[in-house]
C-alpha cells in the first residue's frame, strides 16, 4: 500500500483534490502484513497447559500520509475533510493493487504536518470494517438450469465465503444447490412459483422475494450456501436461471 502514489476512497480519486501519499521514513516500507490475532484460552487449576478455545482477530488498522502537491487553503482542508471524516465503512483501494478493497474508516488522531508556508501533509489512521481485504464483486454467468445441472465456482480468496444468489424460478416447484466441495447440507427452497425472483444473502442470511405479502424463510431449510476456496462444483436441481454474485476475501491487507 505505501509504495501507491494514489488512493481512492468511495468512489473519489485523491488526485482530484490534489493530493497524493507520500511515505516520510527513510529505508524500506514497512507496513502491516495480517491483521493481529489474539489466543483465547483457558487455564485450569491444577493443569499448566491451557485449553485453546479459538483465535480472534482484530480489524486492520493502518496508517495514510497525504500530501498537498499544490499547497494548501482553508477550503482546500475543508474539502479534505468532508471526503474523508465520514461516518461509516467505505471502499478504499490504492493505485498499486487496485483489486485489493478496503472498507474504511480515517478515525482517532489526525495531524497536519506544515512549514508554516501553507505546504505540508496529513497523516490520519484508518480502521477497516474487518481483520480482511476484498476483491471487487464478481458476478458468475446467468446459468439457465433444466432441471439439473452442474456448474463451477472459483474462490480465488483465502477463506469461505458466503455469496449473493438471484433466482428467477421457471416453473412452479422445488429448488436444490450441493456443494460438493463442502460437507454442508443443501441450500433448498421447498416450493417456488412459476417466474417467481428471489435475492439471497448468504453472508446477512436475507431473502426477498418478488411476490408481495410472501414470507419464503419458511420455505427454506435455513442451510445457507457458503463457497469453500478454490473450485466449488455446485449441483442445481430445479429449472431456474441462476446468477452468483461475490467478492473473495484475502488474510493479507
Amino acid at each position: 500500500m505505501l509504495e501507491s502514489v494514489d488512493i481512492t476512497f468511495d468512489g473519489v480519486h485523491s488526485s482530484q483534490l490534489d493530493l497524493t501519499q507520500v511515505y516520510v521514513d527513510s529505508g524500506l516500507f514497512e507496513e502491516k502484513f495480517v491483521a493481529q490475532r489474539t489466543i483465547n484460552e483457558v487455564t485450569i487449576r491444577g493443569n499448566d497447559i491451557p485449553y485453546l478455545q479459538g483465535v480472534s482477530r482484530t480489524p486492520l488498522e493502518f496508517p495514510v500520509k497525504l500530501y498537498f502537491e499544490e499547497g494548501y487553503t482553508s477550503e482546500t482542508i475543508r474539502n479534505v475533510a468532508r471526503w474523508l471524516i465520514r461516518d461509516d465503512y467505505l471502499p478504499l483501494t490504492f493505485d498499486s493493487n487496485p483489486e485489493r478493497i478496503f472498507y474504511a474508516m480515517f478515525i482517532g488522531d489526525s495531524n497536519l504536518i506544515h512549514n508554516g508556508c501553507e505546504q505540508g501533509y496529513i497523516v490520519l489512521n484508518v480502521r477497516c470494517n474487518s481483520p480482511y481485504s476484498y476483491s471487487n464483486f464478481k458476478d458468475s454467468d446467468d446459468f439457465h438450469i433444466d432441471g439439473e445441472q452442474m456448474i463451477e465456482i472459483m474462490n480465488d480468496g483465502d477463506l469461505p465465503i458466503k455469496p449473493e444468489i438471484n433466482i428467477y424460478k421457471i416453473g412452479r416447484g422445488s429448488l436444490w444447490i450441493n456443494n460438493f466441495s463442502r460437507r454442508d447440507e443443501p441450500f433448498e427452497f421447498d416450493i417456488l412459483e412459476d417466474e417467481e425472483t428471489i435475492y439471497v444473502d448468504n453472508e446477512e442470511e436475507f431473502i426477498k422475494t418478488d411476490i408481495s405479502n410472501t414470507d419464503r424463510y419458511d420455505n427454506f431449510n435455513d442451510n445457507f450456501l457458503t463457497l469453500e476456496r478454490g473450485v466449488n462444483r455446485l449441483l442445481i436441481k430445479g429449472s431456474c436461471i441462476i446468477r452468483i454474485r461475490y467478492q473473495f476475501v484475502f488474510l493479507q491487507g
